[in-house]
Formats: structure tokens, sequence, C-alpha cells
């Protein structure tokens, strides 16, 4: 590779170095001109944060009974400098909000939902929290991003989410909220990200969700104990990641596959699932597969070999057959086939 200012015509200037620099006086920081001088520059009110934010702030330090985590929270100190949130550059209203791994006891203030101009809220990881979500959130308009996530979160989730139009991404997982996914949720024109897993849902997934028009979709509802057939629904849906893994559902989950999709992650393991795998189409795109622990049946097809797999198990089925040769098939470990019916050829034990 050619050094700058290398090869350059002869007499041509060289753009890459830099002219000399004048000689300057050096500076009397204590000059009373240069005083007054960042005096006059300074902006006529140097508070930048909006008083009713600020009220509305102070009044959730005070709903938590002042936790050090907002110890700089100070009320003579300007509020878009404090911790734990971040105001618009622009119009100085708060915008965002996050409180992160702490031990903080007590439930969500509703006074957050005063903060009317709030575009991302995240509570993450605050042990000791516990409630419900309060209803106070419907008036955050603004709102496109929500995580409560490790919280313990009780009650079910409220259906009047879905009065957050704005929303493009929900997260609550990690919680112990119970009850059904409402369909309120796909009335969220632009919800590309659903993750309600590691709760204690129950019911059935709401065909209304194939109604989710976000970009590159995610809908993780794991480790739950929702029940009963996929949404035929679910057939039209091009997602982008899809884990519905440790639950009680049953019946076809072929429907989520097919070749004109670009999903590159689906999970459906240690559900109740029976289909045919022999007959199932597969996206170029998809990269991890995992139906472990279910009732599917068949072989494995040979277009599986075709793909750029990385990660796949198909363990603890009923499939038969010989493993198709190629492709990354045979990189893998041999528990990625084990506990299948009559399942043969590499890794597993050659076929007879």
């Amino acid at each position: 590779m050619r050094r700058a200012g290398e090869g350059r015509a002869p007499g041509a200037p060289n753009i890459f170095s830099l002219p000399d620099e004048p000689r300057l006086p050096p500076i009397n920081y204590n000059s009373p001109r240069l005083l007054l001088s960042f005096f006059l520059l300074r902006p006529a009110s140097a508070i930048l944060c909006h008083p009713e934010d600020k009220e509305v702030l102070l009044r959730i330090k005070s709903s938590l009974n002042n936790p050090y985590l907002l110890a700089s929270w100070d009320p003579d100190a300007d509020c878009c400098y404090w911790y734990c949130l971040k105001c618009h550059y622009k119009t100085h209203r708060v915008i965002s909000l996050f409180f992160l791994a702490y031990d903080l006891p007590g439930q969500i203030p509703s006074a957050i939902g005063d903060l009317t101009y709030l575009q991302s809220l995240t509570l993450h990881k605050l042990s000791n929290f516990t409630g419900p979500i309060p209803e106070s959130f419907t008036k955050l308009k603004y709102l496109n991003f929500l995580s409560l996530s490790w919280l313990n979160l009780t009650g079910p989730i409220p259906s009047f989410l879905g009065q957050l139009k704005n929303l493009t991404c929900l997260n609550l997982s990690f919680n112990k909220l119970t009850g059904s996914i409402p369909d309120s949720l796909s009335t969220i024109p632009g919800l590309g990200y659903v993750g309600l897993d590691r709760n204690q849902l129950t019911g059935k997934i709401p065909a209304s969700l194939a109604n989710l028009k976000g970009n590159d979709l995610y809908l993780i509802l794991s480790h739950n104990s929702l029940s009963g057939e996929l949404p035929a629904t679910f057939a039209g849906v091009d997602f982008g990641k899809l884990d519905l893994s440790r639950n009680r559902l049953q019946g076809d989950a072929s429907l989520v596959l097919g070749r004109n999709k670009s999903t590159y992650h689906i999970d459906i393991s240690r559900n109740q699932f029976e289909f045919d795998l022999s007959k199932v189409d597969f996206n170029e795109s998809l990269t991890t597969l995992d139906m472990n622990h279910n009732k599917i049946y068949g072989s494995i097809p040979k277009a599986m070999a075709g793909l750029e797999f990385q990660l796949l198990n198909v363990s603890y089925n009923r499939l038969c057959g010989e493993i198709p040769v190629g492709g990354r098939l045979q990189s893998f470990d041999y528990t990625v086939y084990f506990h299948n019916r009559c399942l043969c050829g590499a890794p597993l034990d050659s076929c007879k």
C-alpha cells in the first residue's frame, strides 16, 4: 500500500502534510479580560431541563424512597445532566429513562406516565421490584421502545399496551406475568420485536399476531405454558426470528417454514409438535433450526444439506432414514441427531 504523500508529481503540493503552525503568545488564564469573555459567551440560562419533567422525575425518585441509584437527581441541578436519563438535544424534554441492575424495592412508579415525551423506557434486573404494569403508560404516546425485564412483574399483560401506537419493540421477558397474550398487541402498526419469554403465560397463541408488520419480525414466546396448535395465519408471516421453545404447543409447526421466507432462526424445541419433516421446504437464509424434544417423524430431506446451518438440533424425535451427506450436516456432534427412531449415517452409526 502506498504511503500518504508518496508517488506525487514533482512540485505538486503534499495534501497530507500539515502547514507550519503559527507561533502564538502564551495564554494568561488569570486575565480579567479572558474571564469576562467566558462569562459573555455563556448562555443566558444554563438550565436546559424542562420544569414539568423535573417535577415528575423528583416524584419518581420520592416514590422509590430516594435510592442511591438516583443520587445525582439533585433538585438544584439541571435534570438533563442527571444519570439514568437522556434529554432531547433541541427540546430538552426527557426522551429516555433507564434503570439497570440495582436492588430497587417497590413497583413501577405510575408517575413515569407523566413523562409524556418519553421515547424509550428500560427497566432491567431490578431485584425486589414487583407489581403490575401501570395504566398511566397509556399517556406515553411517543414511546417506541419498552423493555421491562427481570423485574418479577405480576398480573396479566395489559391490553392497554395496544394504545402505544409508536412501539417498535416490546420486551417483557423474565417476569411472572400470567394469563393469555392480548390481541391488542397486533394493532400496533410498527411493532417488530415482541419478547414475552420466561413468564407464566397460558392459553393459545392468538391468530391476530399474524398481523404484526414490523421489519425483521422477532416473536419470542419461549419458556411459558402456551398450549394448542399454531394459528394457521402464521403460514403467511415471514418471521426473522421465531422462538416458541419450552411450551406445550402441538400440531403442525411446519407452516412457519417455507422456501419463500427469509426466516433465519427457528426454535420450536421442547413442545409436542408432530409433522412429517421430509415434506418440509426450507429457505436458504435459515441458519438456526432447533426442533429437539417433539414428535416429528419422517426423514431429513436432502435439501437440508444445502443450508449453511450454524445451529441444528433434531434430537429426541421420531425420525428415520439416512442423514443426507453434504453441507454442514456431518460437522455437528452426534447429539444433534440422537434419540430418534431409526436415524443412521454420520455422525451416527452407519446404516445397516
